[in-house]
C-alpha cells in the first residue's frame, strides 16, 4: 500500500504514534519517527528493529516547538531517503484546568504543541514535496474535542479545533499541488498510553471531573459511545493508513472520527 513511500510521523513513541510506525512499516513505507521522550523512542527503535530492516527508518529526538530542531529532522529525513511524501502530524500535549486557573505557561505549552507544531512541520513537508515536486499528503491527528468541547479542558479544545480547520484550510490551498491534507478525529486511547498510568495526574484528574473511581474510567468511555466499545491505537493507526494511501487519492479536507459514535462530524 505504501511500498517506496517516506513518511513522517511526529509524537511517534506514543500509543497511536507506535501503531502507526508499526502498520506503516507494514505497508512497505520508509519513516521518520520524531518524538521528545527518549526512551520510549529508543524502545520503538528497538521494536521496529526486531522486525524490519534498519536501513528503512529513523529516528530522531526533536520538539515540534523547535523551529531549529523540526528543520534538521525534515532535512536529515530527505538526505536519508531522497523524498518525503506523508507528514502525520501527531505530537499533542493536554491537561485538565478550569478556564480561571490556566497560566500563561499552560497556554503557551498546549498552542505551541498542538497549533503551531502542526503549523511549522506542515510548512516544513510543503517546501520539500513542492521542491521535488511531490503530490504527498498532510495527515492531522485531531481529537474528538475538536468537534465537541469539554470542560476544564478549554486550550486542548480550543487547539484541537484549530487543527482541524487549519488542515481545511491547507486542503484548500494546496489542492491545486497534488497535496492532499485532511484528519483523524479519535477518542481516548487508554492502553499503551503514557498519560493514562497511573500516577500521571491525568487519570485522576479525569476521575474527579466525572466523579468515578479510577477503576471505571475505561467503562465510562464504552458506555457514552454509541457502539459501546474501546478504542484502540490500531483502530487510529487502520484509518491512517487508508487516508494516506492511494485508496483515499480522491479524498482531501475530510474529517474522520474513530470514537465509536460520540462526536458526530455536522
Amino acid at each position: 500500500m505504501l511500498r517506496g513511500q517516506v513518511a513522517m510521523i511526529t509524537g511517534a513513541a506514543g500509543a497511536i504514534g507506535r501503531a502507526m510506525a508499526h502498520g506503516f512499516m507494514r505497508e512497505g513505507a520508509s519513516l521518520a519517527l520524531v518524538d521528545t521522550h527518549q526512551q520510549r523512542l529508543s524502545e520503538l527503535e528497538n521494536a521496529l528493529a526486531a522486525h524490519y530492516d534498519r536501513e528503512r527508518f529513523r529516528v530522531f529526538l526533536a520538539d515540534v516547538r523547535s523551529t531549529q530542531q523540526i528543520q534538521e529532522a525534515f532535512r536529515l529525513t530527505v538526505g536519508a531517503f531522497g523524498r518525503l511524501d506523508i507528514l502525520v502530524n501527531n505530537a499533542a500535549v493536554t491537561q485538565i484546568k478550569p478556564v480561571d486557573e490556566i497560566l500563561d505557561a499552560d497556554i503557551d505549552l498546549i498552542i505551541d504543541v498542538n497549533l503551531k507544531g502542526y503549523i511549522k512541520c506542515a510548512r516544513e513537508a510543503v517546501q520539500i514535496m513542492k521542491r521535488l515536486k511531490i503530490q504527498g499528503c498532510l495527515l492531522f491527528i485531531s481529537s474528538k474535542n475538536g468537534l465537541v468541547g469539554a470542560a476544564e479542558k478549554p486550550l486542548y479544545c480550543a487547539s484541537k479545533a484549530g487543527e482541524i480547520n487549519l488542515a481545511r484550510s491547507l486542503a484548500v490551498e494546496l489542492g491545486r499541488s497534488g497535496i492532499r491534507v485532511n484528519t483523524i478525529c479519535p477518542d481516548a486511547v487508554m492502553e499503551g498510553s503514557a498519560l493514562w498510568d497511573r500516577g500521571s495526574g491525568y487519570l485522576e484528574a479525569t476521575a474527579k471531573r466525572y466523579g468515578i473511581p479510577i477503576e471505571k474510567i475505561p467503562e465510562y468511555y464504552r458506555s457514552r459511545s454509541a457502539l459501546r466499545t474501546t478504542i484502540e491505537a490500531e483502530d487510529v493507526a487502520n484509518a491512517a493508513l487508508f487516508l494516506v494511501s492511494d485508496r483515499a487519492s480522491k479524498m482531501t479536507g475530510n474529517i474522520l472520527t474513530v470514537d465509536g459514535g460520540v462526536a458526530f462530524v455536522r
